[in-house]
C-alpha cells in the first residue's frame, strides 16, 4: 500500500499498517507561569497593603506620641504659670511682668530640636487691646481676670449701689442725677456689653440672686419650668460663664460671637463666614468681657500681709503700722483717727447711707490746731479701742483728728493730702500696706489699667470725659509706683478725691487670678494641644480653678504667630 508521505500513521516492524492512533494536543507550557505571576502579584499587593498599614500604624504611633508630648508641653506651661504667679508682683516685674512678655511666654522650648528631631514648644497668649481700648489682637502673656466683669460680684454691687449713689448726692448737697438715681449699677455694667438688652441683663441678675422675686424684665424659676425641658434658676453664684446659656435670652451667638474656635481673635475665615471684623462691636461675644473667678489677694506687692487698720487692739495696730510704714507721723495719725477721726463729707455720707461710723462731731466745732504731730498721740488713750472705722483707705486723706474736750478741743489735719505732689509720695505707701478688712482675699473689682473700654463706659459714676482721659493715659504695666493703685487717678488729676472715693468700690489696679490660652505644639508638624487655663494666685500656692481643653477646635494660631524656636536661635 502506498502512504502519503505526511500521513501520521507508521508501519510496524513487520511492515504492516498499524492501527490508526488519534492525534493528541500538546500541553500548554505557559499556564503555570501565568498562574505563578498571578500568585506573586497578589502576594506582592498583600505585602504592599500590609506595609502601608504598618506605616500608617507607625505614623499613628508617632502622631499619638507627638500629641502626648504636646499635652505634656501644655502641662509644663501650666506649672510654669503657677511658679511665676507664686512670686510677689514686684518680683514678677523683675522678670518682665506677665502682661506682655514674649521672652517668658512665646515659643518656650520643652523638648527636641537636637539631632534633627523637631522642637516642641509652648506659647501662652491673651487678648490684647487696641489704641481705643477695645479688644483686638493678641499678646504673649496672661490676662488678669479683674480685666473682666465678675458676674458673681454683681449682686453685691446691686445691694450696695443704691447707698453709694445716695451718699454722692448727700456729699454734694445736691439731688443726684435722675438717671443715676434710677439706674442700677449692676444693670448698668451689664448694659455696657455689646448687644445687651435690659431684659437679658435683669434675667441674668435674677438667675444669680438668692430669691425668687422677679425683676420687672427678669425671669425666675417660674418661667424656666414652662420650657419643654424644665429646670430651675440657679439662685446662686455661677460656676462658669457658659452657664449663662441657660438664662432666658442668652444665645451662643451673643455669648461667643463669631469666635468659633475660641482663640480670642476673629480669624479671616470667621470674618468671611459671619461678615464681621475685629472692629465690629460684639464680634468676640460677651464671654470675652465676663468672668466668675475675679479676686484680689489682701497682700502687699512684696507678698507680705497688709495691716488691718480696723483691728480692735490699737497698741498692736500702732506697732504694725510703724513696722509697715516706717513713719511715726503716719502711724500715730492713723491710730488717732481710729479714736477721734473725722473724714470729709463724702465718707460721712457713705457711712450714714450704709450704717457705718466714720467719726464724731467734735471736729465740726473744734478750733484748728494745725498739722498733726507725733507727740499729740500721748494725749490719747489707746487702751479704750477705736470709735471710728474706716470704710476705705481714702478716708485718711484730708481728714482731721480732734484732741481734747470742750474749749480745749483742737482739730489737727492729716499728713495725707489730696494735693497731687503730696499724694504721689504717700498714696503708694498707704494703698500698698493697709487694708480695711481682715480677710485673705476680696472679690475682684474691675482693673482700670487692663479692662476693655466698654466696661469703663458702663460705670455710671464715671463721666465720659473721665473715661476718655483714663484710656489715653493708662498703662497695663509701669515703673511708676502710683500706677499700681487706683489712687493714680487722683495723683494725676483725672479725678478729684470725692470722685475717686465714689469709684474705688468698683475699680482696682490689681487682681490675682489670671487666664491664658496655652498652645503646645511641634515645629513643622500639625500635632498640637490647646487649653484655656485660669489660675488663682490669691493663695501662697497658686491653684488651677478652670481647665478647658480646646484642642478639638484646632491649634487656633499659625506657627509663625506662636513662634519657631529653631528660627529664633538661627537669628
Amino acid at each position: 500500500m502506498n502512504y502519503h508521505p505526511f500521513d501520521v500513521r507508521k508501519l510496524d516492524e513487520r511492515g504492516s499498517q498499524p492501527n490508526v492512533v488519534a492525534r493528541r494536543r500538546k500541553p500548554r507550557q505557559g499556564f503555570f507561569l501565568v498562574l505563578v505571576l498571578i500568585v506573586v502579584a497578589v502576594a506582592t499587593m498583600a505585602v504592599y497593603s500590609f506595609t502601608e498599614l504598618m506605616l500608617a500604624y507607625d505614623d499613628s504611633a508617632y502622631l499619638a506620641g507627638d500629641l502626648v508630648q504636646a499635652r505634656v508641653n501644655v502641662e509644663s506651661a501650666t506649672e510654669s504659670v503657677r511658679l511665676i504667679l507664686a512670686q510677689p508682683p514686684d518680683t514678677r516685674i523683675d522678670f518682665g511682668g506677665v502682661y506682655n512678655n514674649p521672652q517668658l511666654f512665646q515659643a518656650v522650648n520643652v523638648s527636641g530640636g537636637i539631632d534633627g528631631s523637631l522642637p516642641s514648644n509652648f506659647s501662652i497668649l491673651a487678648p490684647d487691646l487696641t489704641e481705643m481700648g477695645t479688644l483686638g489682637g493678641i499678646r504673649f502673656g496672661l490676662q488678669n481676670e479683674s480685666a473682666r466683669l465678675n458676674l458673681n460680684a454683681l449682686v453685691v454691687l446691686e445691694e450696695n449701689g443704691g447707698g453709694l449713689v445716695s451718699a454722692v448726692a448727700a456729699a454734694s448737697d445736691e439731688t443726684a442725677d435722675a438717671d443715676l438715681q434710677s439706674d442700677n449699677i449692676a444693670v448698668s455694667l451689664l448694659m455696657s456689653l455689646p448687644g445687651m438688652t435690659e431684659d437679658v441683663a435683669e434675667a441674668i441678675l435674677d438667675w444669680i440672686d438668692e430669691d425668687e422675686d422677679v425683676r420687672p424684665f427678669g425671669a425666675e424659676t417660674e418661667y424656666y419650668e414652662t420650657l419643654p425641658t424644665p429646670y430651675s434658676a440657679a439662685n446662686g453664684p455661677l460656676h462658669s460663664v457658659e452657664e449663662l446659656l441657660l438664662v432666658r435670652g442668652v444665645t451662643p451667638s451673643l455669648l461667643f460671637g463669631a469666635d468659633v474656635n475660641r482663640n480670642g481673635v476673629i480669624d479671616p475665615d470667621e470674618q468671611q463666614r459671619f461678615g464681621v471684623s475685629i472692629d465690629t462691636s460684639g464680634s468676640l461675644g460677651w464671654a470675652a468681657y465676663l468672668t466668675v473667678h475675679g479676686s484680689e489677694a489682701n497682700r502687699r506687692r512684696n507678698g507680705d500681709p497688709r495691716v488691718d487698720v480696723n483691728q480692735d487692739d490699737l497698741e498692736a495696730l500702732y506697732d504694725e503700722l510703724l513696722d509697715a510704714l516706717g513713719d511715726e507721723t503716719y502711724a500715730s495719725f492713723i491710730v488717732a483717727f481710729r479714736i477721734a477721726g473725722q473724714s470729709t463729707s463724702l465718707t460721712s455720707a457713705v457711712a450714714a447711707a450704709t450704717g457705718g461710723n466714720t467719726g464724731g462731731n467734735q471736729a465740726q466745732t473744734a478750733q484748728s490746731g494745725g498739722a498733726w504731730s507725733v507727740d499729740l498721740l500721748d494725749q490719747m488713750d489707746l487702751t479704750g479701742g477705736g470709735g471710728t472705722s474706716l470704710t476705705q483707705i481714702l478716708d485718711l486723706v484730708d481728714a482731721t483728728v480732734t484732741v481734747g474736750d470742750g474749749d480745749q478741743a483742737r482739730s489737727y489735719t492729716s499728713p495725707f493730702s489730696s494735693d497731687p505732689i503730696s499724694a504721689s509720695v504717700a498714696m503708694p505707701i498707704l494703698m500698698d500696706a493697709l487694708s480695711t478688712q481682715d480677710v485673705d482675699a476680696m472679690p475682684g473689682r474691675i482693673n482700670l489699667n487692663e479692662c476693655p473700654a466698654e466696661l469703663l463706659y458702663g460705670i455710671p459714676l464715671l463721666s465720659e470725659e473721665a473715661v476718655q482721659a483714663i484710656l489715653e493715659t493708662r498703662q497695663a504695666e509701669s515703673d511708676d509706683l502710683n500706677r499700681n493703685f487706683e489712687s493714680w487717678l487722683m495723683v494725676e488729676g483725672l479725678l478729684t478725691l470725692d470722685e475717686l472715693r465714689q469709684v474705688t468700690p468698683l475699680l482696682t489696679c490689681g487682681g490675682d487670678v489670671y487666664r491664658g490660652q496655652i498652645v503646645g505644639y511641634f515645629e513643622g508638624s500639625g500635632a498640637a494641644a490647646r487649653v484655656e487655663v485660669i489660675v488663682d494666685a490669691t493663695t501662697v500656692n497658686p491653684k488651677i480653678v478652670s481647665w478647658r481643653d480646646l484642642s478639638h477646635l484646632g491649634r487656633g494660631f499659625d506657627q509663625s504667630v506662636l513662634g519657631l524656636r529653631s528660627v529664633t536661635e538661627q537669628q
